[in-house]
């Protein structure tokens, strides 16, 4: 708003009196619901954001995982002094201690924690942090608590070393014990949530009780309030395995625990400390006691990694010389020794992620320019193509779209309590430990959870005819990969006609049958004697490749269609991982020269017999000339029993070397009917 001069009671008033909300400051930093006094020395007139010490620039870094050394002042200032080819100068920090000794005992009881190092300060003052550094602070995203508080925050942002400080007469002893947590041991953390820990946690103790969760959070009754005056200030490294789980299984994430789950450099750790110390004496009053209490168990020594000129160049396809990597080395600040074409380089333990020398050709290719390197194809033995699995299912994909169906992706977490409804057998599951929302909570036994959720979805909104297919993978105890898809509504419809096709078993089951006859898949389908109870128990069929069941078609049952506002729904699902497929080389055969000769046949069986298993004896009776055998009607009525049925078979007879004899084709058919009278009790119809 404009501020401009207006009467308030009678009085004339030139100006107004602001609340940081109204300057733009976020009420999660400081309090912005009163009035703000600014400081007696504010110059009238001046920008108030600018007398806050608000006015800064802040670089907004997007850092890759490996780089926890750009987690601080110091190592973006390595970076950016290579950049701008200038050097880097640190300050050493300036502690004046008291005659009195630092007598704080330390022990580590755990290989998790590498190096502790402590100080104390008596005589400390509790108050507001200064201006500039709360102004800093706010810049970094950190909320200013008080001075105590705000100096560990702060020099962890400069130094990326996290630092906790402890209300010393809270401490109530002067040992620090160092161990991993006891078995149902909890401790209260500074956000005043009760945490049951585990025995891989690390914790800081005094002793007896846990004061501090080991990189991860402090604890409540040690915290530092108004009233303290000594205080024990820790500095140390941990495990950043060990710090990472503990965070996460937590669900504790801290500045703090970012940076040790990253690295942080070992020869950092004392510095901090006493940057953070020289802080107190200066803004907190404090009084630093002469000496500190450690234990160090780093390796405080750089890695030395050996790297030849020539191996730079040929890994990069860039002729550097010697002057250009010796140019990279000195601007990053890396010690080394070059002897002719090789470097010998020491490379600096802030740089926890350089552990190899393609980690050092990355930082030549970085620093010397990305865009100086040449474009060019990559020379290989190597023959490129897809491979056998990225072709069937490139294959797959085809052929279900040509069929009509439209592909969706679909999410692979869902709900615990979906888990089985439209699976044949419960399984084992994998449960996410921190999930998004409940409805993300598992991983899925079966793609159908999300194409049902997306028929819903469409259904919802008036789409009535729906073909959906997924290939993606299944979680069962073990991961495999599925083709999956449901059908609804009219798939058909030739208007000027007058005719349309709605989706039946018939339809999907045409689909499937398809796709395996193009993959080159021999299966059979057998009616389930239970199912799913999301299923229909009459419109169900299991489908198998020899004794393997390798997946299902069904329609929803009529109650589920009902209760979740759906239509007549097809489903399938073929389990690609269980299916052996025939690799071999395929060979193409002559056209056929000689005429086929067609029997049609109506056998009488019992209702329950499958017309797979009719099919399977009439092959298994006949396998030399019968090429084509397909069912063209099933009746039942008059002159069948009630528990029988009758199906009509066309029966088509071949030989590629020659013509065949009606009486040939006739003793064959009839040795058939005999197979099939023997096995399955079945006769001709009259």
């Amino acid at each position: 708003m404009k501020i401009k001069k207006t009467k308030i009671r009678g009085i004339e008033s030139n100006g107004m009196i602001c609340s940081l909300n109204e300057l733009g400051i976020d009420k999660k930093f400081v309090d912005t619901s009163g009035i703000y006094v600014l400081p007696q020395n504010s110059e009238i007139g001046s920008n108030p954001i600018e007398a806050l010490f608000l006015d800064d620039e802040v670089m907004e870094l997007d850092l890759t995982p490996n780089r926890g050394d750009l987690l601080s002042i110091m190592g973006v200032a390595y970076d950016t002094a290579a950049i701008l080819d200038e050097e880097v100068v640190l300050k050493v920090p300036q502690i004046s201690e008291i005659d009195e000794k630092n007598e704080i005992e330390i022990k580590i009881e755990t290989d998790r924690c590498n190096s502790y190092y402590a100080r104390v300060i008596k005589d400390v003052v509790i108050n507001e942090s200064p201006a500039w550094l709360k102004a800093r602070l706010i810049a970094a995203g950190v909320r200013p608590i008080n001075n105590v508080v705000d100096i560990t925050n702060y020099v962890m942002l400069e130094t990326g070393q996290p630092l906790h400080a402890f209300d010393l007469n809270k401490f109530k002893t002067k040992e620090v014990l160092v161990r991993n947590a006891k078995k149902n041991e909890e401790i209260k953390t500074l956000d005043g949530e009760t945490r049951k820990l585990h025995v891989d946690d690390v914790v800081i103790t005094n002793g007896k009780t846990a004061t501090a969760i080991g990189g991860v959070m402090g604890g409540f009754d040690t915290e530092i309030d108004e009233s303290t005056k000594y205080v024990l200030l820790e500095s140390a490294s941990f495990n950043s395995i060990s710090v990472r789980k503990t965070s996460s299984r937590l669900g504790l994430r801290s500045e703090s625990s970012t940076r040790f789950e990253r690295g942080i450099d070992p020869n950092t750790t004392e510095l901090a400390l006493n940057r953070a110390s020289e802080m107190f004496q200066d803004l907190a009053l404090g009084k630093v006691l002469s000496g500190i209490s450690h234990i160090e168990n780093n390796d405080l020594n750089s890695k030395e990694i050996e790297i030849d000129l020539d191996y730079i160049i040929n890994y990069v396809g860039y002729s550097y010389s010697t002057e250009d990597i010796e140019n990279v080395f000195d601007s990053l600040n890396f010690e080394y020794v070059r002897t002719n074409k090789v470097f010998i380089v020491n490379a600096p333990t802030r740089r926890q992620d350089l552990l190899t020398k393609q980690d050092l050709i990355e930082e030549v290719v970085r620093i010397h320019g990305y865009d100086k390197i040449p474009l060019t194809l990559p020379s290989t033995v190597s023959k490129g193509g897809l491979t056998t699995s990225q072709i069937r299912r490139r294959k797959i994909r085809n052929i279900l779209q040509g069929f009509g169906l439209d592909e969706v992706v679909t999410y692979s977490l869902i709900n615990k309590s979906n888990l089985n409804d439209f699976t044949i057998e419960n399984h084992s599951h994998t449960s996410l430990m921190m999930p998004m929302s409940v409805d993300k909570a598992v991983m899925r036994h079966t793609s159908l959870n999300g194409l049902i959720d997306a028929l819903k979805h469409n259904t919802a909104r008036k789409n009535a005819n729906l073909a959906f297919y997924e290939v993606g993978s299944k979680y069962l105890e073990e991961e495999k990969l599925s083709v999956c898809g449901v059908l609804t509504g009219i798939q058909n419809q030739l208007t000027w006609k007058g005719q349309s096709e709605w989706v039946d078993f018939y339809y999907v089951k045409g689909i499937v049958e398809g796709l395996l006859t193009e993959l080159g898949v021999e299966v059979r389908y057998e009616t389930p004697k239970k199912t799913n109870p999301n299923f229909h128990p009459g419109q169900t069929a299991y489908i198998y490749q020899d004794k393997k069941q390798i997946g299902f078609i069904s329609k929803l049952h009529p109650k589920y269609q009902t209760n979740n506002d759906l239509n007549e729904t097809y489903l399938f699902e073929i389990i690609l991982d269980d299916i052996q497929f025939d690799e071999s080389i395929k060979k193409f055969e002559t056209i056929q020269r000689y005429p086929a000769m067609e029997r049609d046949i109506a056998v009488v069986i019992k209702k329950d017999i499958d017309a797979a298993k009719l099919i399977e004896v009439v092959k298994k009776a006949e396998k030399k000339l019968l090429k084509v055998i397909s069912i063209f009607d099933v009746y039942t009525g008059d002159k069948v029993d009630e528990d029988e049925k009758s199906i009509a078979l066309k029966l088509v007879f071949m030989d590629k070397e020659r013509t065949l004899e009606t009486e040939e084709v006739t003793e064959r058919v009839n040795k058939i009917i005999k197979t099939l009278g023997k096995e399955l009790d079945a006769r001709l119809r009259d």
